[in-house]
């Protein structure tokens, strides 16, 4: 069964009753642009056919939720953050009109996923965006996509505490089947661009929880870096505002780490840009060589590769057909995107399953897949 089934029939089953409404949305593959997001930069998502289910209804006076992977919790209504994966329901639920809504009262919800968690793929935004297209048409209101994104980032950033980009909830609620985005961090315009090629997802077994991880420090870093910047360029908004005929020169007067997370941060935004450019034309070979150099940034400069990553990373680059492989997701564990000819993933996904030292949990063809919708009988 579709998640939207599965978390349809896993309502009944535990709260006794028919949903009000079910939602779904997806996890998204961020191409290159990594660690960008945050700074102005530019980011080149695209969705996945992976998606999360979330069904709603009335939970008179309590918080009771329920996750086919997680089980069951029940708390009191207004919800407080629990520090676990029904923060992100409860989020949506207590930002989205908490006074005025049917759900003032109380809230039951059931989700289902396909997503993989702790692998790079965004599957908190994908739960956010679903709860909020659920919420909305139970609460008989229209849907505008970039408003739900707004709404699931800031419970990201407010109510759960991940300091992130915006990027993950645009991709999950606005994507378009067959297509990346190439997104303004900055003005949030978006451009769709053809995915010409194959992506295959090698998920690595290393799970990566943001919050008990570098990302934060990583922030720092970059926030700290573009204080002393001002202090030199006063005309300086964002780090991706550096020149980069400028970057040798304004990162050679900073201190180690700062100096590499800034070059990541510019260098990264310029790769972005120059890989839309080349997915746009079907240059593979071009595109390629940009998603190797962003890893290889990631794992020098930012500095959120691990071995086995890295490992995961060489062997793919060996692989016939492929023409590059990174990290994906905020890095310190997740998944390796390798990018490949067109018509070669099924064969690279076989050879890569099938390397006994890598022993990698999941190996999946990923198709750019569309954005959040509200699921019918």
């Amino acid at each position: 069964m579709k998640p939207a089934e599965r978390a349809r029939e896993l309502f009944r089953r535990h709260f006794g009753t028919d949903p009000v409404a079910v939602a779904s949305a997806p996890g998204r593959v961020n191409l290159v642009g990594e660690h960008v997001d945050n700074f102005g930069g530019h980011v080149l998502p695209m969705a996945t056919g992976w998606r999360t289910a979330v069904a709603v209804g009335p939970g008179h006076a309590a918080f009771r939720a329920i996750s086919e992977q997680q089980g069951p919790i029940q708390a009191d209504w207004p919800a407080a953050p629990q520090g676990h994966w029904s923060d992100y329901v409860a989020g949506v639920a207590s930002l989205d009109s908490p006074l005025t809504s049917p759900w003032s009262e109380g809230l039951c919800a059931a989700v289902a996923s396909d997503v993989p968690t702790g692998a790079g793929l965004s599957s908190s935004a994908a739960l956010e965006v679903a709860t909020g297209f659920a919420l909305s048409a139970w609460a008989g209101r229209s849907i505008d996509p970039a408003a739900r994104a707004d709404l699931a980032w800031r419970t990201e950033t407010g109510f759960v505490g991940m300091p992130c980009g915006r990027m993950d909830q645009i991709a999950s609620a606005r994507a378009t089947p067959g297509e990346a985005m190439l997104l303004d961090c900055r003005t949030l315009g978006i451009e769709s661009v053809p995915v010409r090629l194959d992506v295959v997802i090698a998920e690595s077994g290393e799970s990566h929880a943001l919050r008990d991880s570098s990302y934060a420090d990583r922030r720092r870093d970059c926030d700290n870096a573009l204080a002393i910047i001002r202090g030199q360029l006063p005309g300086i908004e964002y780090l991706t505002d550096i020149p980069p005929a400028r970057l040798n020169e304004v990162a050679g007067r900073l201190p180690a780490p700062l100096d590499r997370r800034v070059k990541h941060v510019v260098n990264e935004n310029q790769r972005t840009l120059l890989a839309a450019q080349a997915l746009a034309a079907g240059d593979v070979r071009a595109f390629g060589l940009l998603v190797g150099q962003s890893h290889n940034s990631l794992r020098d400069n930012y500095e959120c590769s691990t071995p086995r990553l890295d490992a995961i990373v060489s062997a793919a680059r060996a692989v016939a057909g492929v023409r590059g492989a990174r990290l994906v997701g905020a890095g310190w564990g997740g998944s390796v995107l390798v990018v490949c000819d067109s018509g070669a993933g099924a064969d690279v996904a076989a050879r890569l399953r099938a390397d006994a030292t890598l022993a990698l949990p999941l190996v999946s063809v990923v198709e750019a897949g569309g954005g959040a919708a509200l699921e019918t009988d």
